[in-house]
């Protein structure tokens, strides 16, 4: 406001200076008229130009005061200049223009005042300072007329006073009322969003509700419904609005099937019900589409109501199955309190000692049988003592002969066999009476203990019935006429997955999935259990008398994975498990049926060994995960050019196929030509593209040679030929090809002197325990031949052993090692590896007893590793030259299992005191399934037997993980440790330490 008055006040003052000038006359002198005007005008003039800059400017409260009490003190400066500028002149003017210059100074004091209107303190001020001194002198001046003026002129002043502080109290007034109102606008705006925003915050928890929620007024009309509402009754949103009546709902709820199982005009005949709106009810119903829902209805004012909808179908059905599961355990535990009665009733008269032990094997239950066999342990059978201090009380009143002075040893060994999950065994008791114990944990972690005088035999066929239910193998008895089950144990129920009640109405043939398809003979016969798994059970049937009843009492024993697992293992004895061609095993029986064929038809084949040439090479370079890639596509192209011919990987790089296609030998070579064109285009392996090539040696079936043997040998020859004549080769054997033969056998004479000249020598290679510390070292043979250097032992073993002086190499290692052995300042094992040969010959046993009594070293430090080819020719004679060697006390390991036979048959013939993983099956850890499944069946399956295993081949952390995982319990290899000499007594813990660390 003041911006716009203060402008238009400097500008009346401007207006009235000029007025007086105007009317001065010209006697007046010029510093009166227009020096002093003048100055006070310029003032007026730049405060005019100085408000009117700040006309568009906004101001703060600070700057808004500041400007306004500048403007107060400029307007009584200015003002009471012209007051003084006034009375001068009324000094000089003459009396007739007083009048005139007093009313023109007087309408510009009246002007200013209301320019400074919404401002009266300085109105007021202003009209003070320059109204009050002109009326006082025109009052003092004597004249009538001047007088009247100068009175009127004051009651003009006093009435201008009165109504500008009247205005400013109405403008306060207004002004505090204009405040009041922008405040409460303020007050209610907030309000305003407040409210908008406990709405967002209502609709979005509303909406979020687990419960559907829905408000009706007196008029039945929906007011508010959430989104859960509407899931639960599938009702569509676009369809459901606020003013709905409910009738409209319900039709709508009806059409979506979401409505009670009743008529729809029922249904609203009870809601509409007085009673039903105006009570509080909790009620549950069942909707059409299954769903169950829980409604709470709560009346409002008005006839209004409130109601909660919960979808509790799955609670429902949860708190039906528990109910249901509760009562079902209330009846098994009544019936279990009368069977417990009739139970121990029962078991007070039968003829056997029966105890029943909690997980915490503290004593639940006895019967007077087994408190007559420990009757110098009475005292302690009391519920709750535990199983040891009835055996220390026992101990201590000499009820245990066979403990007399070794109590704590023999307290430990009973313990340790009570804690088994099943065993038996026979106990000494005082008065040279002898029972057998026979005990069993239970599903819940306690155990069950018999004890049976086994001097009376129908006693033990009575106990057999008696726990007969509690057997944890399945068996049943059955009418040996019919056929039809008339009694089954509980394991039998749970193994097949039957109750008994629909056991009890089948037939054995019911059990039964037919017979096996490939019309062998078989220990075992295929069942069917209840969910329609085929499972293989090996059955012994007895025959009893049974309630009066002709009958047998038969057990199954499930041998399905026992099955698999040796099938399994028998297929990659066959095979070789990083390309699945057949191995050398397969191999040689395969040539010998093809030989045997050859003779009876007079017809021929052809054998082909093939190598990859360079292939030592890609592994050096890039390393054995991409040469194990390149030797499985090689082996994939080798079968697909072979067409049906037969291939096999006797290992590395080397492959032998064979063919009796004709004629011969241009099939062979063209069967040949046709590998190698298979290999014509790189094999690409993770982004290298590696060219491989085929040198193929061949010879034929009778034209080469008469026996496999010499086939084998010549067609080696062949091949000899073709890699020393270039790359790519492919070579027929011809008489020419002797020369090489001639060259083996130079080496084959020089082994035969090898042992008396000095040549071999023995490294050692550790073998170390899961826990880290080193259990002995594997003694392995190597040639320093004079002119040739070091011969490597794949290259002169092959030889010893077709040309007979293995026997002499196999009885040189055996004494050395064992020398060499008892010299080491710590008791560890060696292992010697004993030929086919040597454990042929009869005299094993007694070379072993020599080597030992020479050498000094104790028989439990010798470990002899053995193949399965051992066990072939005589399985007779093998089992008596192994318990042999086992009386002197040595050692026997089953060295590359897996590769051969493996037949579980000689794991559980033989007294085996470890088996050996084979490396081909440990290299594959971390790349391959197949390797690391038939790793963890071995070792599962020793352990199940009780024999230790050990993984040999051992290169990478990786598989030193994985195999520790599977709880193989030693290892061996180039990660814990090279094949080295052990040069005085102490490098052997040396390397043990270099090997734990």
């Amino acid at each position: 406001m003041l911006r716009k008055q203060v402008p238009v006040l400097y500008a009346v003052l401007l207006v009235d200076s000029i007025s007086v000038g105007l009317v001065l006359p010209t006697t007046v002198s010029p510093w009166l008229r227009f020096a002093l005007p003048t100055a006070l005008l310029a003032v007026c003039l730049v405060r005019l130009i100085q408000w009117l800059r700040l006309s568009g400017a906004d101001f703060s409260p600070e700057e808004a005061f500041r400007q306004l009490a500048r403007t107060r003190l400029v307007a009584v400066l200015l003002n009471a200049g012209f007051v003084l500028w006034i009375l001068a002149l009324f000094g000089v003017v003459d009396p007739e223009l007083r009048a005139p210059v007093a009313l023109l100074v007087f309408m510009g004091c009246v002007g200013t005042a209301y320019c400074l209107g919404s401002f009266p303190p300085a109105s007021l001020l202003t009209m003070l300072i320059a109204g009050a001194p002109i009326a006082t002198v025109l009052l003092i001046s004597g004249d009538g007329m001047m007088i009247s003026l100068g009175i009127n002129l004051l009651l003009l002043l006093v009435l201008l006073g009165r109504m500008i502080n009247t205005n400013f109290r109405s403008f306060v007034q207004l002004v505090q009322t204009h405040g009041r109102l922008a405040e409460e606008g303020e007050r209610a705006k907030a309000a305003e969003q407040t409210a908008t925003a406990f709405a967002e915050r209502f609709d979005t928890a509303l909406n979020n509700m687990s419960h559907g929620l829905c408000f009706f007024d007196e008029d039945q009309r929906l007011i508010v419904c959430n989104r859960q509402y509407l899931e639960i009754y599938d009702l569509d949103p676009e369809m459901v609005r606020p003013g709905m009546r409910l009738n409209d709902i319900v039709d709508l709820r009806y059409a979506a099937g979401s409505a009670p199982k009743m008529p729809k005009q029922d249904y609203l005949t009870w809601r509409n019900s007085a009673p039903v709106i105006a009570q509080q009810s909790d009620t549950t119903v069942e909707l059409t589409n299954g769903r169950i829902v829980r409604i709470r209805h709560r009346p409002m004012e008005g006839n209004g109501w409130v109601a909660t909808h919960e979808d509790i179908t799955e609670r429902h059905r949860t708190e039906a199955a528990l109910a249901e599961a509760k009562a079902a355990a209330e009846r098994a535990e009544a019936a279990a309190r009368a069977a417990h009665t009739h139970l121990t009733d029962a078991l007070d008269v039968v003829p056997e000692g029966l105890a029943v032990f909690d997980k915490d094997d503290r004593l639940v239950l006895w019967n007077r049988q087994y408190a007559e066999f420990y009757a110098a342990s009475e005292e302690a059978l009391a519920a709750g003592t535990p199983f040891e201090s009835i055996l220390r009380v026992g101990l201590a009143r000499g009820q245990y002969p066979e403990a007399a002075g070794r109590e704590e040893e023999w307290l430990a060994a009973r313990m340790a066999r009570h804690m088994l999950p099943r065993h038996t065994h026979e106990q000494h008791l005082a008065g040279d009476r002898w029972i057998r114990v026979e005990e069993r944990r239970t599903a819940d972690g306690g155990s069950i203990g018999v004890r049976i005088d086994i001097t009376d035999l129908k006693r033990r066929e009575a106990s057999f019935r008696l726990l007969f239910e509690e057997n944890p193998l399945p068996m049943w008895v059955a009418d040996s006429k019919t056929r039809q089950l008339i009694a089954v144990n509980g394991a039998m129920c749970r193994h097949y997955g039957y109750r008994r009640e629909e056991l009890l109405l089948m037939t054995e043939q019911q059990l039964r999935c037919g017979e096996l398809d490939d019309g062998s003979e078989r220990d075992f016969e295929l069942q069917r259990t209840a969910s329609g798994e085929v499972i293989q059970v090996a059955i012994e049937s007895r025959p009893l008398v049974y309630h009066g009843r002709a009958a047998h009492v038969s057990v199954a024993f499930d041998v399905t994975e026992r099955n698999r697992t040796q099938e399994k293992i028998g297929y990659l004895a066959r095979h070789d498990a990083l390309t699945e061609l057949p191995n050398r095993t397969a191999f040689d029986r395969h040539l010998a049926d093809a030989i045997d064929r050859a003779l009876v038809t007079g017809s021929g084949f052809a054998v082909l060994c093939i190598d990859l040439d360079h292939f030592k090479e890609i592994n050096d370079q890039f390393g054995h995960a991409i040469g194990d890639a390149v030797l499985r596509e090689a082996s994939r192209r080798l079968q697909e050019a072979a067409q049906g011919s037969y291939v096999a990987r006797i290992g590395g790089d080397e492959f032998i196929g064979i063919t009796d296609h004709l004629p011969l030998p241009a099939s062979a070579e063209l069967l040949a030509t046709r590998m190698r064109a298979a290999f014509e285009h790189p094999i690409e392996v993770e982004g290298h593209a590696l060219n491989v090539d085929l040198c193929i040696g061949v010879a034929a079936f009778p034209r080469d040679a008469q026996d496999a043997v010499s086939l084998l040998a010549n067609a080696d020859a062949a091949l000899y030929r073709a890699k020393h004549e270039g790359r790519g080769a492919i070579r027929l054997f011809t008489s020419a090809m002797d020369q090489q033969l001639r060259e083996r056998r130079a080496l084959e004479h020089d082994l035969r002197f090898a042992v008396e000249r000095g040549e071999l020598f023995l490294e050692y290679q550790p073998q170390q325990h899961r826990d880290g510390h080193v259990t002995g070292y594997e003694a392995l043979v190597r040639w320093r031949h004079p002119v040739r250097g070091i011969v490597p032992p794949g290259e002169f073993i092959p030889v010893a052993e077709r040309s007979g002086s293995i026997a002499q190499i196999d009885d040189w290692v055996l004494m050395e090692a064992c020398k060499e052995a008892a010299s080491w300042d710590q008791p560890l094992r060696v292992a010697v590896n004993v030929s086919a040969a040597q454990f042929r010959r009869d005299n094993l046993d007694v070379q072993v007893r020599k080597a030992l009594r020479e050498s000094g070293l104790p028989p439990s430090r010798l470990e002899l590793e053995i193949t399965e080819g051992v066990f072939i020719d005589d399985i007779a004679r093998a089992g008596k030259a192994i318990q042999a060697l086992k009386n002197l006390g040595i050692s026997i390991a089953l060295d590359d299992f897996g590769t051969g036979y493996s037949s579980l048959s000689y794991i559980e013939a033989f007294p085996l005191d470890r088996i050996k993983i084979d490396r081909s099956f440990v290299a594959r850890l971390g790349q391959s399934a197949r390797s690391l499944a038939i790793v963890r069946a071995v070792i599962g399956l020793a352990h199940g037997l009780g024999v230790p295993v050990l993984a040999e081949g051992i290169e990478t952390e990786a598989q030193m993980s994985l195999l520790l995982q599977q709880r193989c319990d030693e290892m061996q290899g180039y990660l814990i440790g090279r094949p080295g000499a052990l040069a005085g007594t102490n490098t052997g813990k040396a390397l043990r330490l270099r090997v734990v660390s």
